[in-house]
Formats: structure tokens, sequence, C-alpha cells
């Protein structure tokens, strides 16, 4: 198990709890309450219209009450003023009969009418009223039902929150333990592989070490034997220098002792003296001076050619 492993199962937390809210449904209750609000403003509406067709009905009443006491101040004053119907020709009598009969029908009928029109709009308001009261209690009483089952639901939310906390907190202790037992073992896990990876690097480098010093111990056997080889083939080259150093010097003391008998024949007259002479006794006086060997034999050379230069040399006088 690695700790990567060990973040994947407890990162994120996941609480698995199932949500659930006891109660009405929200929605249903608004939608209520605005249903119930229409028919309250339906109601307002229509009590409005009935309490302004009564305040009509009154002011027509009161209309023809008014009307009615006038006519019967007018009747009264007619009455009050009696009219001998004989001192009257018939078609007078006649007006006023039609004016008493008239009179009395329209109090009658404005009394019927007024009554009516009353007893309607008392009618009407005492319906509204009623029907008015009733909805103002109705509405009332859903309303205390409503607070009291939203104190209830509020409460019930409160103690299902109070609970889910409750477990909320026992589940994020269980998780911190489970999460610190889960360190620990990958603590222990890790401290394992890691003793593990230490002991096969150790392990390794010792076989690495072990590796280079062979290959060390081989490249200084190998540089051993190369410099043995070369310090054989140097001192060979030494003995052969030093075959070579002893055989010119042979050559260089028998040339000196053939140069030492052979000096009193070569010196010439001073009128003898030639350039090619003088530049041999020169060649020959710096090889003394100098002690050193010619380059490719050419002493050898020169002391063989000092006959034949001196038989030329002969001939010529």
């Amino acid at each position: 198990m690695t700790a990567a492993d060990g973040d994947a199962e407890l990162l994120p937390l996941r609480t698995d709890f199932d949500v659930v809210w006891r109660g009405f449904d929200p929605g249903q209750v608004r939608r209520h309450v605005a249903a119930t609000e229409a028919d309250l403003r339906a109601l307002a509406v229509d009590r409005d219209e009935a309490v302004a067709r009564a305040e009509d009905l009154t002011r027509q009443l009161e209309n023809a009450r008014a009307e009615i006491h006038v006519l019967r101040q007018q009747l009264d004053r007619v009455c009050r003023t009696p009219v001998d119907p004989q001192a009257l020709d018939y078609r007078l009598r006649r007006m006023a009969e039609l004016a008493h009969e008239q009179a009395a029908e329209i109090t009658a009928r404005a009394k019927a009418a007024a009554e009516h029109h009353w007893a309607s709009a008392e009618r009407a308001s005492t319906r509204l009223r009623e029907r008015y009261d009733r909805l103002v209690g109705e509405l009332d009483e859903r309303r205390r039902e409503l607070e009291a089952e939203h104190r209830e639901v509020m409460r019930q939310a409160h103690d299902r929150v109070h609970a889910m906390t409750r477990q909320a907190e026992l589940r994020r202790r269980e998780l911190d333990e489970q999460a610190a037992e889960l360190r620990e073992q990958v603590q222990a896990d890790f401290e394992l592989a890691m003793n593990a990876r230490r002991a096969e690097a150790a392990a390794d480098l010792a076989a690495r070490r072990a590796a280079a010093e062979a290959e060390a111990a081989r490249l200084v056997r190998e540089a051993e034997a190369r410099a043995a080889g070369i310090v054989a083939e140097a001192q060979r080259r030494v003995d052969e220098l030093r075959g070579r150093r002893d055989r010119i010097a042979e050559g260089l003391r028998t040339a000196r002792e053939l140069l030492a008998e052979a000096e009193p024949l070569l010196d010439p007259l001073p009128e003898e003296v030639l350039p090619e002479e003088v530049l041999v006794e020169e060649v020959l006086v710096e090889e003394r001076s100098t002690d050193g060997v010619p380059a490719g034999g050419a002493l050898p050379d020169v002391v063989t050619a000092l006959p034949t230069q001196r038989s030329e040399l002969e001939l010529a006088s």
C-alpha cells in the first residue's frame, strides 16, 4: 500500500447520509396560501362591490324617502286646507282624487321599493359579512395550523439537524481514527519499503564497489603489465643504444688512432692547401673539440677519402 492509495481512500470524505425532510411540501403550502390570498382578494372585491351597491341602494332609499317626505308635506298642506268638493266642479274634484290616488300609489311604491332594496341590501350585506367572517375565521384557523405545523417542522428539522450533526461528528471521529491508523500503517509500510530499498541500495553499492575494485585491480594489473612491457622495451632500447654507443665509441677510438697515424702524412705544404682541404681540416678540428659522432657515419667516409684526395693532389702537382 502506497501513500497515494491511502489518500485516494481517505479523500474526499464521504458521509453517505440520506437527505430527509419531514413536513408539508413547501411548494404546496405556498400554492395553497397563494390560492387563499386570491380568494381573500376576490372576497374583498365582492365585499367592496356589495358595500358600494348597498350604499347606492341606501342613497336611492334616502332619495325616495326625501321625495315621499316632500309629497307627504304637500299632501298635508293640501289636506290642511280643506276643499269643499261641492264648491269645485267635477273636473277639479276628479283631479284632486287622481292626485290623492297617485300620491298614495307613489308613496306605496316608494315604500315597497325602499323596503325591498333595503331588505336585499341587508341580506346581501349579512351574507357577505357572514362569508367574510367565515373566511377570516378559516384563514385564521389555517394560519394557526400552518404556524403550528411550521413550528413542528422547525422543531423536527432542528432535532434532525442536531442528530445528523452528532452522527457526522461521530463519523468524523471514526474517520479520523481510521485515517490515523491508516497513516500509521502507511508510515510503517513506508519505513519497511525504505529499509528494504536501503538494503537493496547498500547491496547494490557493495556489489558495485566490489566490481569497481575488481575492475580497478584488473586495470592496475594491466597497467603494471603494460608498464613492465614498456620498461622491458625501454631497457631493450637502452641496451641496444648502449651497444650502438659502445660500437660508435670503438669506431671513434679507431678513427682517432688512424687519424693520429695519418696526421703526419696529411699535413700539406702551405702552397698546396686547397679550400676543400681547409674545409676538411676544420671539420676534423671541430670533431676533436666536441668529441661527437658524425651523423650517418660521415667520419669513416672522410677518413677513407683522405688517401684518395692525397693522391689526386700529388698528381695535380
